[in-house]
């Protein structure tokens, strides 16, 4: 098709090549295909004398009942702890976005695994409330959730959880016990998403950077709407960042204020989930106890398959998150901040917060 504008034709590849070099690609992207089969590239061994001053760290922690609260700086550790927290960090911001820990300590009993978790979790970011009861360590596991209600959460469900991103900067994730069957674990670079719409069509491209209607699943501040506009994909001085939820997007329409979505908006959302399910853009694996995985939010989408547990009480798959704010996180779009509060570069942000309001700025050095 060709339109005529200022005397001579338009035509599609002149539209396409407007669109393409407004958003040029972002590079730095990883395929599937490229990790998987390959876990030497993504798993870090925790030392086993890290593993065990974790575990004393938190005995003595629970002994003295000195636990500071969430939001205290990190503690005092070995040189060997902190580098291994260096190094999950350094994978988080200049390598792939992700990484897993393997043989973190998960057999002690429950209040020690959680704290030394904790502990551990402080030398890479602080931790954001994740629920309104104020939960700074969540449980992911099957409690009976329908996901098909917008008010329920995915992390107390056994369904397939669609890729998708959560209210933080970086997400952790500790196994402490694996499904019977199904669970595995999906992660894909939204930096290669980015760049495989900007080449077969820039065009939709486009919608995906400008806003879309996302609701809030009740967890909205106080006098704001039950939705707010996010861009899927966005550059922010410099910073590239992602955040897709299909079901919220279309959840979006149960507001009658927020806007009907358009027939490019969900040809733009149908590209880039037929994208996600294609072969070798996606990397599954299998979490087994005392692994740890660390994701970028803002660099990746993550996804898990349904899953089915083991009998008996105790039994059932069980995952340790947290949502950490980091000191190298990208700055966002003016938008973001009904959803995380301040959207500065390295900002305590994200989260879901009892009051509904963010907290006041906390120093994000980690380790201090």
């Amino acid at each position: 098709m060709a339109l005529r504008s200022g005397g001579r034709l338009v035509t599609d590849s002149d539209v396409r090549t407007s669109v393409a070099a407004h958003h040029p690609p972002v590079g730095g992207g990883w395929s599937g295909s490229d990790h998987q089969g390959r876990p030497e590239r993504w798993t870090v061994p925790v030392p086993a004398e890290v593993a065990a001053e974790l575990v004393s760290l938190a005995q003595e922690v629970l002994a003295e009942g000195t636990e500071s609260g969430p939001l205290a700086p990190a503690g005092e550790v070995s040189a060997p702890a902190r580098a291994l927290a260096e190094e999950a960090s350094r994978r988080l911001d200049r390598g792939p976005g992700f990484v897993v820990l393997r043989g973190f300590p998960v057999t002690e009993p429950p209040q020690v695994v959680e704290t030394a978790y904790q502990i551990f979790g402080r030398l890479l970011g602080r931790p954001v409330s994740q629920t309104r009861d104020g939960e700074f360590l969540a449980r992911v596991e099957d409690r009976g959730a329908d996901i098909s209600r917008p008010t329920q959460r995915g992390h107390r469900s056994a369904s397939d959880l669609a890729f998708h991103a959560d209210r933080t900067d970086v997400i952790g994730l500790l196994c402490v016990r694996s499904a019977a069957e199904g669970g595995l674990s999906r992660l894909v670079s939204s930096r290669i998403l980015h760049d495989t719409i900007q080449a077969e069509r820039p065009d939709l491209l486009a919608e995906l950077y400008g806003c879309l209607p996302n609701d809030q699943r009740g967890e909205e501040r106080p006098g704001t709407p039950g939705w707010c506009p996010l861009p899927v994909f966005s550059r922010e001085g410099g910073d590239f960042a992602a955040r897709y939820l299909r079901r919220f997007i279309e959840d979006s329409q149960r507001h009658p204020d927020a806007p009907r979505l358009t027939v490019r908006q969900r040809e733009s959302m149908d590209l880039l989930d037929e994208i996600l399910e294609r072969p070798g853009v996606c990397l599954g694996m299998e979490l087994h106890p005392g692994d740890l995985q660390f994701i970028d939010n803002y660099r990746l989408l993550h996804a898990r398959t349904a899953f089915r547990d083991t009998a008996g009480e105790g039994a059932g798959r069980l995952l340790l998150r947290l949502w950490l704010a980091v000191p190298y996180s990208p700055a966002l779009p003016a938008e973001y901040a009904a959803l995380v509060g301040d959207t500065a570069a390295g900002a305590y942000r994200g989260g879901v917060w009892p009051s509904g309001e963010f907290p006041a700025r906390v120093d994000l050095g980690a380790g201090e």
